[in-house]
Protein backbone atom coordinates (compact mmCIF):
# COMPACT_ATOMS: atom_id res chain seq x y z
CA UNK A 1 0.00 0.00 0.00
CA UNK A 2 1.56 3.38 -0.78
CA UNK A 3 1.46 6.72 0.54
CA UNK A 4 -1.52 7.91 -1.53
CA UNK A 5 -3.98 5.34 -0.33
CA UNK A 6 -2.38 5.42 3.28
CA UNK A 7 -3.64 9.01 3.33
CA UNK A 8 -6.89 8.17 1.27
CA UNK A 9 -7.76 5.72 4.21
CA UNK A 10 -6.68 8.20 7.21
CA UNK A 11 -9.26 10.49 5.46
CA UNK A 12 -11.99 8.63 4.78
CA UNK A 13 -11.92 7.37 8.87
CA UNK A 14 -11.45 10.66 9.77
CA UNK A 15 -14.52 11.67 7.50
CA UNK A 16 -16.26 8.32 8.23
CA UNK A 17 -19.89 9.58 9.49
CA UNK A 18 -19.65 12.20 6.17
CA UNK A 19 -18.88 9.26 4.03
CA UNK A 20 -21.96 7.05 5.40
CA UNK A 21 -24.51 9.63 5.62
CA UNK A 22 -23.99 10.83 2.15
CA UNK A 23 -24.33 7.31 1.06
CA UNK A 24 -26.93 6.30 3.15
CA UNK A 25 -28.99 9.30 1.96
CA UNK A 26 -28.10 8.49 -1.69
CA UNK A 27 -29.33 5.10 -1.64
CA UNK A 28 -32.66 6.28 0.67
CA UNK A 29 -32.52 9.31 -2.68
CA UNK A 30 -32.78 6.34 -5.38
CA UNK A 31 -35.57 3.92 -3.22
CA UNK A 32 -37.49 7.05 -3.02
CA UNK A 33 -37.24 7.72 -7.19
CA UNK A 34 -38.04 3.80 -7.87
CA UNK A 35 -40.79 3.15 -5.03
CA UNK A 36 -42.70 6.76 -5.29
CA UNK A 37 -45.49 5.92 -7.60
CA UNK A 38 -45.89 2.75 -4.89
CA UNK A 39 -45.63 5.52 -1.94
CA UNK A 40 -48.38 7.47 -3.15
CA UNK A 41 -50.54 4.43 -3.31
CA UNK A 42 -49.87 3.20 -0.08
CA UNK A 43 -49.62 6.48 2.08
CA UNK A 44 -53.11 8.48 1.84
CA UNK A 45 -53.11 12.53 2.33
CA UNK A 46 -54.79 12.36 5.43
CA UNK A 47 -51.70 9.78 6.82
CA UNK A 48 -48.75 11.60 5.30
CA UNK A 49 -50.55 14.98 6.07
CA UNK A 50 -50.35 13.65 10.07
CA UNK A 51 -46.35 12.62 9.17
CA UNK A 52 -45.96 16.10 7.80
CA UNK A 53 -47.70 16.93 11.04
CA UNK A 54 -45.31 15.56 13.15
CA UNK A 55 -42.19 16.54 11.21
CA UNK A 56 -42.71 19.66 10.97
CA UNK A 57 -43.88 20.10 14.97
CA UNK A 58 -40.07 18.34 15.69
CA UNK A 59 -38.60 20.20 13.42
CA UNK A 60 -39.66 23.66 14.95
CA UNK A 61 -39.41 22.20 18.98
CA UNK A 62 -35.94 21.98 17.74
CA UNK A 63 -35.77 25.54 16.08
CA UNK A 64 -37.07 26.79 19.05
CA UNK A 65 -34.95 24.63 21.37
CA UNK A 66 -31.52 26.02 19.65
CA UNK A 67 -32.31 29.08 19.57
CA UNK A 68 -33.48 29.27 23.40
CA UNK A 69 -30.29 27.75 24.18
CA UNK A 70 -28.16 30.47 22.23
CA UNK A 71 -30.65 33.38 23.76
CA UNK A 72 -29.79 32.43 27.54
CA UNK A 73 -26.12 31.49 26.44
CA UNK A 74 -25.61 34.67 25.21
CA UNK A 75 -26.31 36.58 28.62
CA UNK A 76 -22.74 34.71 29.76
CA UNK A 77 -20.92 34.20 26.74
CA UNK A 78 -21.86 37.26 23.98
CA UNK A 79 -20.38 34.90 21.49
CA UNK A 80 -21.52 36.92 17.98
CA UNK A 81 -21.76 33.36 16.05
CA UNK A 82 -24.06 31.14 18.20
CA UNK A 83 -26.48 34.09 18.78
CA UNK A 84 -26.81 34.45 14.75
CA UNK A 85 -27.27 30.50 14.66
CA UNK A 86 -29.89 31.09 17.43
CA UNK A 87 -31.99 33.52 15.33
CA UNK A 88 -31.62 31.86 12.22
CA UNK A 89 -33.10 28.91 14.22
CA UNK A 90 -35.88 31.16 15.30
CA UNK A 91 -37.23 32.68 11.91
CA UNK A 92 -36.78 29.17 10.33
CA UNK A 93 -38.83 27.93 13.55
CA UNK A 94 -40.67 30.31 12.68
CA UNK A 95 -41.11 30.45 9.32
CA UNK A 96 -41.73 26.50 9.02
CA UNK A 97 -44.80 26.79 11.88
CA UNK A 98 -46.74 29.17 9.21
CA UNK A 99 -45.71 26.35 6.61
CA UNK A 100 -47.27 23.80 8.68
CA UNK A 101 -50.17 25.43 9.27
CA UNK A 102 -50.70 26.81 5.78
CA UNK A 103 -50.22 23.45 4.44
CA UNK A 104 -52.88 21.89 1.89
CA UNK A 105 -55.44 19.74 3.47
CA UNK A 106 -55.05 21.96 6.76
CA UNK A 107 -58.05 23.65 8.30
CA UNK A 108 -58.03 27.21 7.12
CA UNK A 109 -55.31 29.77 8.39
CA UNK A 110 -56.20 33.49 8.41
CA UNK A 111 -56.86 32.52 4.58
CA UNK A 112 -58.42 29.02 3.21
CA UNK A 113 -55.50 26.24 2.31
CA UNK A 114 -56.88 25.46 -1.07
CA UNK A 115 -53.54 25.73 -2.74
CA UNK A 116 -50.31 24.69 -1.83
CA UNK A 117 -47.92 27.85 -3.10
CA UNK A 118 -48.41 29.28 0.26
CA UNK A 119 -46.81 26.96 2.11
CA UNK A 120 -44.34 25.88 0.02
CA UNK A 121 -43.33 29.63 -0.57
CA UNK A 122 -42.92 29.98 3.58
CA UNK A 123 -40.92 27.05 3.16
CA UNK A 124 -38.60 28.50 0.57
CA UNK A 125 -38.31 31.35 2.07
CA UNK A 126 -37.52 29.09 6.12
CA UNK A 127 -34.96 27.05 3.86
CA UNK A 128 -32.73 30.45 1.78
CA UNK A 129 -32.73 32.54 4.72
CA UNK A 130 -31.53 29.25 6.97
CA UNK A 131 -28.99 28.92 4.19
CA UNK A 132 -27.96 32.10 4.47
CA UNK A 133 -27.79 32.12 8.28
CA UNK A 134 -25.58 29.15 8.28
CA UNK A 135 -22.89 30.29 6.52
CA UNK A 136 -22.73 33.79 8.43
CA UNK A 137 -22.56 32.37 11.28
CA UNK A 138 -19.96 29.51 10.39
CA UNK A 139 -17.94 32.62 9.07
CA UNK A 140 -17.85 34.23 12.45
CA UNK A 141 -14.51 33.35 14.63
CA UNK A 142 -15.84 31.77 17.47
CA UNK A 143 -14.31 34.06 20.08
CA UNK A 144 -15.53 37.27 18.06
CA UNK A 145 -18.64 38.78 20.84
CA UNK A 146 -21.18 41.09 20.48
CA UNK A 147 -23.11 43.84 22.74
CA UNK A 148 -26.09 43.80 20.99
CA UNK A 149 -28.93 43.00 23.56
CA UNK A 150 -30.26 39.78 23.03
CA UNK A 151 -33.43 40.82 23.62
CA UNK A 152 -33.20 43.42 20.09
CA UNK A 153 -31.69 40.63 18.32
CA UNK A 154 -34.97 37.90 19.33
CA UNK A 155 -37.41 41.30 18.23
CA UNK A 156 -36.25 42.09 15.32
CA UNK A 157 -35.80 38.65 13.80
CA UNK A 158 -39.50 37.33 15.00
CA UNK A 159 -40.92 40.93 13.52
CA UNK A 160 -39.10 39.90 10.88
CA UNK A 161 -40.55 36.64 10.12
CA UNK A 162 -44.46 37.72 11.29
CA UNK A 163 -44.04 40.39 8.21
CA UNK A 164 -43.19 37.60 5.54
CA UNK A 165 -45.67 35.56 6.87
CA UNK A 166 -48.69 38.18 6.08
CA UNK A 167 -46.70 39.43 3.10
CA UNK A 168 -47.08 36.25 1.63
CA UNK A 169 -50.99 35.79 2.83
CA UNK A 170 -52.51 39.21 1.80
CA UNK A 171 -49.96 39.66 -1.22
CA UNK A 172 -49.84 36.26 -2.97
CA UNK A 173 -47.87 37.93 -6.04
CA UNK A 174 -45.39 40.01 -4.12
CA UNK A 175 -42.92 36.78 -4.57
CA UNK A 176 -43.28 34.89 -7.77
CA UNK A 177 -45.19 31.56 -7.38
CA UNK A 178 -43.22 28.77 -6.39
CA UNK A 179 -45.98 25.73 -6.81
CA UNK A 180 -49.01 25.41 -9.50
CA UNK A 181 -51.43 23.41 -9.14
CA UNK A 182 -51.66 20.59 -11.90
CA UNK A 183 -48.22 21.35 -12.89
CA UNK A 184 -45.74 21.29 -9.67
CA UNK A 185 -42.62 23.26 -8.38
CA UNK A 186 -41.92 25.84 -10.63
CA UNK A 187 -38.37 26.42 -12.24
CA UNK A 188 -38.06 29.49 -9.81
CA UNK A 189 -38.42 27.20 -6.74
CA UNK A 190 -36.52 24.64 -8.14
CA UNK A 191 -33.75 27.31 -9.15
CA UNK A 192 -33.89 28.69 -5.74
CA UNK A 193 -33.62 24.94 -4.17
CA UNK A 194 -30.19 24.61 -5.96
CA UNK A 195 -29.34 27.81 -4.88
CA UNK A 196 -29.68 26.45 -1.43
CA UNK A 197 -27.57 24.03 -1.98
CA UNK A 198 -24.99 26.10 -3.46
CA UNK A 199 -24.65 28.33 0.01
CA UNK A 200 -24.91 24.72 1.75
CA UNK A 201 -21.95 23.44 0.20
CA UNK A 202 -20.16 26.80 1.01
CA UNK A 203 -20.74 26.82 3.94
CA UNK A 204 -19.34 22.92 4.47
CA UNK A 205 -16.03 24.00 2.45
CA UNK A 206 -16.04 26.02 5.43
CA UNK A 207 -16.51 24.38 7.87
CA UNK A 208 -14.38 21.71 6.72
CA UNK A 209 -11.25 23.78 6.88
CA UNK A 210 -12.20 24.66 10.58
CA UNK A 211 -12.41 21.31 10.94
CA UNK A 212 -8.99 20.49 9.78
CA UNK A 213 -7.77 22.75 12.04
CA UNK A 214 -9.12 22.16 14.78
CA UNK A 215 -10.91 18.92 14.99
CA UNK A 216 -13.33 19.80 17.03
CA UNK A 217 -16.18 17.56 17.68
CA UNK A 218 -19.13 20.31 17.57
CA UNK A 219 -18.12 21.17 14.04
CA UNK A 220 -18.28 17.88 12.59
CA UNK A 221 -21.58 17.02 13.79
CA UNK A 222 -22.53 20.32 11.76
CA UNK A 223 -21.01 18.93 8.96
CA UNK A 224 -23.14 16.05 9.15
CA UNK A 225 -25.99 18.12 9.50
CA UNK A 226 -25.25 20.14 6.02
CA UNK A 227 -24.89 16.78 4.36
CA UNK A 228 -28.19 16.03 5.35
CA UNK A 229 -29.47 19.42 4.69
CA UNK A 230 -28.50 19.42 1.13
CA UNK A 231 -29.88 16.07 0.16
CA UNK A 232 -33.20 17.68 1.97
CA UNK A 233 -32.98 20.41 -0.52
CA UNK A 234 -32.26 17.84 -3.29
CA UNK A 235 -35.69 16.00 -2.61
CA UNK A 236 -37.77 19.35 -2.09
CA UNK A 237 -36.22 19.79 -5.96
CA UNK A 238 -37.84 16.43 -7.73
CA UNK A 239 -41.45 16.10 -5.74
CA UNK A 240 -44.29 16.55 -8.27
CA UNK A 241 -46.89 16.27 -5.75
CA UNK A 242 -46.60 17.72 -2.11
CA UNK A 243 -47.67 14.27 -0.76
CA UNK A 244 -45.30 12.46 -2.26
CA UNK A 245 -42.06 10.26 -1.37
CA UNK A 246 -39.38 13.18 -2.28
CA UNK A 247 -41.29 15.07 -0.09
CA UNK A 248 -41.41 13.03 2.61
CA UNK A 249 -37.67 11.99 3.24
CA UNK A 250 -37.23 15.50 2.30
CA UNK A 251 -38.56 16.47 5.84
CA UNK A 252 -37.25 13.27 7.32
CA UNK A 253 -33.38 14.64 6.48
CA UNK A 254 -34.54 17.81 7.78
CA UNK A 255 -35.70 16.52 10.91
CA UNK A 256 -32.34 14.62 11.80
CA UNK A 257 -30.03 16.92 10.11
CA UNK A 258 -31.98 20.27 13.16
CA UNK A 259 -31.67 17.34 15.96
CA UNK A 260 -27.45 17.17 14.74
CA UNK A 261 -27.56 20.76 15.00
CA UNK A 262 -28.94 21.02 18.18
CA UNK A 263 -27.01 18.56 20.07
CA UNK A 264 -23.70 20.33 18.61
CA UNK A 265 -25.11 23.96 19.68
CA UNK A 266 -26.14 22.07 23.06
CA UNK A 267 -22.63 20.83 23.57
CA UNK A 268 -20.50 23.72 22.35
CA UNK A 269 -23.17 26.48 24.65
CA UNK A 270 -24.46 24.09 27.77
CA UNK A 271 -22.29 20.74 28.21
CA UNK A 272 -18.78 21.74 28.17
CA UNK A 273 -19.00 24.88 29.81
CA UNK A 274 -20.18 22.49 32.19
CA UNK A 275 -18.13 20.19 32.00
CA UNK A 276 -14.93 22.08 32.31
CA UNK A 277 -16.45 23.92 35.11
CA UNK A 278 -17.14 20.71 36.92
CA UNK A 279 -13.42 19.49 35.99
CA UNK A 280 -11.93 23.06 37.56
CA UNK A 281 -14.20 22.31 40.79
CA UNK A 282 -12.97 18.86 41.30
CA UNK A 283 -9.63 19.92 40.56
CA UNK A 284 -9.61 23.31 42.88
CA UNK A 285 -11.36 20.55 45.46
CA UNK A 286 -9.14 18.09 45.42
CA UNK A 287 -6.19 20.37 45.63
CA UNK A 288 -7.77 22.23 48.64
CA UNK A 289 -9.00 18.72 50.96
CA UNK A 290 -5.86 17.11 50.33
CA UNK A 291 -3.07 19.67 50.16
CA UNK A 292 -1.26 19.01 53.34
CA UNK A 293 -1.35 15.13 52.10
CA UNK A 294 0.17 16.26 48.42
CA UNK A 295 2.96 18.65 50.23
CA UNK A 296 4.13 15.87 52.44
CA UNK A 297 4.16 13.11 49.54
CA UNK A 298 6.08 15.60 47.03
CA UNK A 299 8.24 16.43 49.92
CA UNK A 300 8.86 13.09 50.63
CA UNK A 301 10.28 12.52 47.38
CA UNK A 302 12.00 15.64 47.10
CA UNK A 303 13.85 14.39 49.88
CA UNK A 304 14.75 10.98 48.29
CA UNK A 305 16.54 13.08 45.76
CA UNK A 306 18.85 14.97 48.08
CA UNK A 307 21.53 12.75 47.82
CA UNK A 308 22.32 13.66 44.29
CA UNK A 309 23.29 17.33 45.60
CA UNK A 310 25.80 16.26 48.22
CA UNK A 311 29.09 17.59 46.43
CA UNK A 312 27.41 21.36 46.62
CA UNK A 313 26.15 21.37 49.99
CA UNK A 314 28.83 22.63 51.61
CA UNK A 315 29.36 25.78 48.86
CA UNK A 316 25.60 26.41 49.37
CA UNK A 317 25.46 26.09 53.26
CA UNK A 318 28.25 29.04 53.31
CA UNK A 319 25.78 31.02 50.81
CA UNK A 320 23.05 30.28 53.06
CA UNK A 321 24.90 31.09 56.07
CA UNK A 322 25.93 34.44 54.54
CA UNK A 323 22.39 35.85 54.06
CA UNK A 324 21.36 35.44 57.56
CA UNK A 325 21.44 38.79 59.47
CA UNK A 326 25.12 39.30 61.16
CA UNK A 327 23.91 42.58 63.36
CA UNK A 328 20.58 43.01 64.74
CA UNK A 329 18.38 46.45 64.73
CA UNK A 330 19.47 48.24 67.59
CA UNK A 331 16.61 50.79 69.55
CA UNK A 332 16.70 51.24 73.22
CA UNK A 333 13.13 50.32 72.96
CA UNK A 334 13.05 47.15 71.67
CA UNK A 335 15.90 44.44 71.39
CA UNK A 336 16.55 41.38 69.14
CA UNK A 337 18.79 38.03 69.34
CA UNK A 338 18.59 34.70 67.52
CA UNK A 339 20.11 31.44 67.50
CA UNK A 340 20.96 29.37 64.69
CA UNK A 341 21.98 25.96 65.01
CA UNK A 342 22.95 24.75 61.46
CA UNK A 343 22.38 20.93 60.77
CA UNK A 344 25.11 18.79 59.04
CA UNK A 345 22.89 19.18 55.50
CA UNK A 346 21.05 22.28 53.60
CA UNK A 347 17.73 23.14 55.07
CA UNK A 348 15.43 25.86 54.26
CA UNK A 349 15.20 27.95 57.26
CA UNK A 350 15.61 31.54 57.24
CA UNK A 351 14.77 34.82 58.99
CA UNK A 352 15.44 38.86 58.94
CA UNK A 353 15.02 41.53 60.76
CA UNK A 354 15.33 44.79 58.76
CA UNK A 355 14.89 48.28 60.32
CA UNK A 356 12.60 50.16 57.60
CA UNK A 357 12.42 53.33 59.30
CA UNK A 358 12.64 55.12 62.77
CA UNK A 359 9.75 53.87 63.44
CA UNK A 360 9.45 50.27 62.22
CA UNK A 361 10.50 46.87 62.03
CA UNK A 362 10.36 44.19 59.84
CA UNK A 363 10.61 40.72 60.98
CA UNK A 364 10.38 37.45 59.00
CA UNK A 365 10.74 33.88 59.62
CA UNK A 366 10.05 30.95 57.35
CA UNK A 367 10.50 27.85 55.74
CA UNK A 368 11.01 25.47 52.61
CA UNK A 369 10.04 22.40 51.13
CA UNK A 370 12.18 19.42 51.42
CA UNK A 371 16.08 20.08 51.95
CA UNK A 372 19.63 20.45 49.93
CA UNK A 373 20.13 22.82 47.12
CA UNK A 374 16.80 23.31 45.52
CA UNK A 375 15.71 24.59 49.63
CA UNK A 376 18.62 26.64 49.76
CA UNK A 377 17.80 28.62 46.53
CA UNK A 378 14.28 29.07 47.70
CA UNK A 379 15.45 30.69 50.86
CA UNK A 380 17.66 32.62 47.95
CA UNK A 381 14.10 33.28 46.08
CA UNK A 382 12.35 34.55 49.42
CA UNK A 383 15.22 37.26 50.36
CA UNK A 384 15.53 38.56 47.02
CA UNK A 385 11.67 39.50 46.68
CA UNK A 386 12.15 40.48 50.32
CA UNK A 387 14.66 42.97 49.45
CA UNK A 388 13.24 44.30 46.39
CA UNK A 389 10.17 45.39 48.61
CA UNK A 390 12.37 47.08 50.93
CA UNK A 391 14.15 49.24 48.25
CA UNK A 392 10.38 50.26 46.88
CA UNK A 393 9.60 51.17 50.45
CA UNK A 394 12.79 53.13 50.79
CA UNK A 395 11.66 54.73 47.13
CA UNK A 396 8.38 55.88 47.51
CA UNK A 397 9.10 56.35 51.35
CA UNK A 398 5.98 54.48 52.33
CA UNK A 399 6.04 50.94 54.49
CA UNK A 400 3.89 48.20 52.57
CA UNK A 401 1.50 46.14 54.64
CA UNK A 402 2.66 42.20 55.52
CA UNK A 403 -0.31 40.81 53.59
CA UNK A 404 0.97 42.70 50.40
CA UNK A 405 3.99 41.89 50.73
CA UNK A 406 3.08 37.86 51.16
CA UNK A 407 0.81 38.54 48.00
CA UNK A 408 3.77 39.97 46.01
CA UNK A 409 5.96 36.98 46.97
CA UNK A 410 2.86 34.14 45.99
CA UNK A 411 2.98 36.21 42.67
CA UNK A 412 6.28 35.98 42.14
CA UNK A 413 6.33 32.91 42.61
CA UNK A 414 4.04 31.63 40.20
CA UNK A 415 5.81 33.83 37.56
CA UNK A 416 9.06 31.50 37.73
CA UNK A 417 9.95 28.17 36.77
CA UNK A 418 10.52 26.49 40.04
CA UNK A 419 9.17 22.75 40.62
CA UNK A 420 5.26 22.49 41.17
CA UNK A 421 6.09 20.46 44.33
CA UNK A 422 8.10 23.34 45.63
CA UNK A 423 6.50 25.85 48.38
CA UNK A 424 7.36 28.04 51.20
CA UNK A 425 5.57 28.92 54.40
CA UNK A 426 6.61 32.12 56.26
CA UNK A 427 5.48 34.64 58.35
CA UNK A 428 6.35 38.23 57.83
CA UNK A 429 5.18 41.50 60.43
CA UNK A 430 5.99 44.86 61.06
CA UNK A 431 6.82 46.13 64.56
CA UNK A 432 6.09 49.63 65.72
CA UNK A 433 8.29 51.08 67.92
CA UNK A 434 6.20 53.69 69.43
CA UNK A 435 2.84 52.12 69.38
CA UNK A 436 4.21 48.95 70.46
CA UNK A 437 1.97 46.96 67.79
CA UNK A 438 2.79 43.68 66.07
CA UNK A 439 0.97 44.06 62.68
CA UNK A 440 1.40 40.57 60.89
CA UNK A 441 0.37 37.90 57.89
CA UNK A 442 1.02 34.48 57.86
CA UNK A 443 1.78 32.23 54.65
CA UNK A 444 0.83 28.99 56.36
CA UNK A 445 3.52 29.02 58.77
CA UNK A 446 4.20 25.65 60.55
CA UNK A 447 5.00 26.71 64.01
CA UNK A 448 3.45 29.51 65.87
CA UNK A 449 4.94 32.37 67.88
CA UNK A 450 4.43 32.78 71.46
CA UNK A 451 3.97 35.89 73.21
CA UNK A 452 5.39 35.55 76.88
CA UNK A 453 3.93 38.30 78.80
CA UNK A 454 5.64 40.04 81.55
CA UNK A 455 3.78 38.14 84.03
CA UNK A 456 4.76 34.79 82.27
CA UNK A 457 1.61 33.67 80.39
CA UNK A 458 1.59 32.59 77.01
CA UNK A 459 0.22 33.00 74.26
CA UNK A 460 -0.14 31.46 70.47
CA UNK A 461 -0.78 33.77 67.58
CA UNK A 462 -3.17 33.00 64.43
CA UNK A 463 -1.15 31.82 61.98
CA UNK A 464 -3.96 30.32 59.23
CA UNK A 465 -2.60 31.44 55.97
CA UNK A 466 -1.81 30.32 52.18
CA UNK A 467 1.37 28.33 51.60
CA UNK A 468 3.45 29.89 48.78
CA UNK A 469 2.75 27.51 46.05
CA UNK A 470 2.68 26.95 42.41
CA UNK A 471 -1.45 27.47 42.56
CA UNK A 472 -1.95 30.23 41.33
CA UNK A 473 -3.88 29.68 38.42
CA UNK A 474 -6.10 28.16 40.13
CA UNK A 475 -6.25 30.12 43.54
CA UNK A 476 -5.66 33.80 44.36
CA UNK A 477 -5.40 33.67 48.17
CA UNK A 478 -5.76 36.67 50.80
CA UNK A 479 -3.43 37.09 52.84
CA UNK A 480 -5.00 39.16 56.33
CA UNK A 481 -2.97 41.74 58.30
CA UNK A 482 -3.54 40.79 61.79
CA UNK A 483 -2.41 42.81 65.04
CA UNK A 484 -1.06 42.09 68.35
CA UNK A 485 -0.55 45.08 71.06
CA UNK A 486 2.51 44.30 73.16
CA UNK A 487 3.66 46.02 76.38
CA UNK A 488 6.68 46.81 78.05
CA UNK A 489 8.31 44.04 79.30
CA UNK A 490 6.51 41.51 77.12
CA UNK A 491 8.57 39.52 74.54
CA UNK A 492 7.86 37.27 71.68
CA UNK A 493 10.00 34.09 70.03
CA UNK A 494 9.72 33.14 66.17
CA UNK A 495 11.28 29.66 65.50
CA UNK A 496 11.36 26.96 62.72
CA UNK A 497 9.66 23.32 63.29
CA UNK A 498 13.45 22.08 63.35
CA UNK A 499 13.61 23.52 67.21
CA UNK A 500 10.18 21.40 68.52
CA UNK A 501 10.92 18.40 65.84
CA UNK A 502 14.24 17.60 67.13
CA UNK A 503 14.88 13.88 69.20
CA UNK A 504 16.68 12.14 71.31
CA UNK A 505 18.56 9.17 70.12
CA UNK A 506 15.71 7.26 71.62
CA UNK A 507 13.16 9.25 69.21
CA UNK A 508 11.65 11.84 71.48
CA UNK A 509 10.90 15.35 69.95
CA UNK A 510 11.68 17.99 71.94
CA UNK A 511 8.11 19.51 71.26
CA UNK A 512 6.15 22.51 72.39
CA UNK A 513 4.83 21.46 75.71
CA UNK A 514 9.23 21.96 76.47
CA UNK A 515 9.48 24.79 74.69
CA UNK A 516 6.61 26.26 76.60
CA UNK A 517 7.79 25.32 80.19
CA UNK A 518 11.37 26.76 78.93
CA UNK A 519 9.53 30.26 78.41
CA UNK A 520 7.05 30.44 81.47
CA UNK A 521 10.02 28.97 83.67
CA UNK A 522 12.73 31.88 82.44
CA UNK A 523 10.15 34.35 81.28
CA UNK A 524 11.74 37.21 83.17
CA UNK A 525 15.10 37.11 81.60
CA UNK A 526 16.03 39.15 78.23
CA UNK A 527 16.26 38.51 74.98
CA UNK A 528 19.89 37.24 74.96
CA UNK A 529 19.75 35.17 78.23
CA UNK A 530 16.08 33.82 77.11
CA UNK A 531 17.81 32.31 73.86
CA UNK A 532 20.51 30.54 76.08
CA UNK A 533 18.04 29.13 78.27
CA UNK A 534 16.09 27.84 75.26
CA UNK A 535 19.50 26.52 73.65
CA UNK A 536 20.63 24.71 77.05
CA UNK A 537 17.19 22.85 77.66
CA UNK A 538 17.07 21.76 73.92
CA UNK A 539 20.50 20.02 73.73
CA UNK A 540 20.40 18.42 77.38
CA UNK A 541 17.26 17.12 75.63
CA UNK A 542 18.89 15.98 72.59
CA UNK A 543 22.30 15.71 73.31
CA UNK A 544 25.38 17.58 73.07
CA UNK A 545 26.83 14.72 70.72
CA UNK A 546 23.08 14.39 68.68
CA UNK A 547 23.38 15.68 65.24
CA UNK A 548 20.91 17.56 63.64
CA UNK A 549 18.65 16.54 60.93
CA UNK A 550 17.25 19.78 60.49
CA UNK A 551 18.44 23.37 60.98
CA UNK A 552 17.27 24.86 64.17
CA UNK A 553 16.01 28.45 64.06
CA UNK A 554 14.66 30.77 67.16
CA UNK A 555 14.77 34.45 67.32
CA UNK A 556 13.78 36.62 70.21
CA UNK A 557 12.22 40.22 70.41
CA UNK A 558 12.08 42.40 73.78
CA UNK A 559 9.63 45.02 73.86
CA UNK A 560 11.85 47.43 76.55
CA UNK A 561 11.62 50.67 78.42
Amino acid sequence: MDISEVELLKNIKKYEKVVFVSIFSIILYIIAGIFNDAFLDIMPVANFLAWHNIFELASILVSFSVFTITYFAYEETKRLRFIVYGCTFLIMGSLDAFHTFTYKGIPDFFIANDTANRATTLWILSRLIGSLGFMTAISISSNVVSNIKKEILAGVTAIFAITLFLIVTYYPNFFPPMFIEGEGLTSIKIFLEYFIILILLISFVILSAQYRETGSKNIYLAMVALVLLIFSEFAFTHYGSVYDAFNYIGHLYKIIAFSIFYKAIYMENIRRPYRELKKTKDELKNYSDNLNIIVQDRTKKLEELNGVLLNDIKYAKEIQRGLLPYQMPKNMLVSFDAEYLAAGKLSGDFYNVLKLDEDNIAIYIGDVSGHGVSAAMLTVFAYQNIAQLKEKEEYYGKIIEPGYVLKTIYRSFNDTNINDEKYIVMLYGIYNIKDKTFKYASAGINVPPYIIKKTGELYEINVKGFPICKLGDLISPYYDNRMVQLEVGDKMIFYSDGLVEARNEIGEIYGHSKLKDVLRNNHSLNSVDLNTAIKNDFYNHIGHEGELMDDVTFLTMLVAD
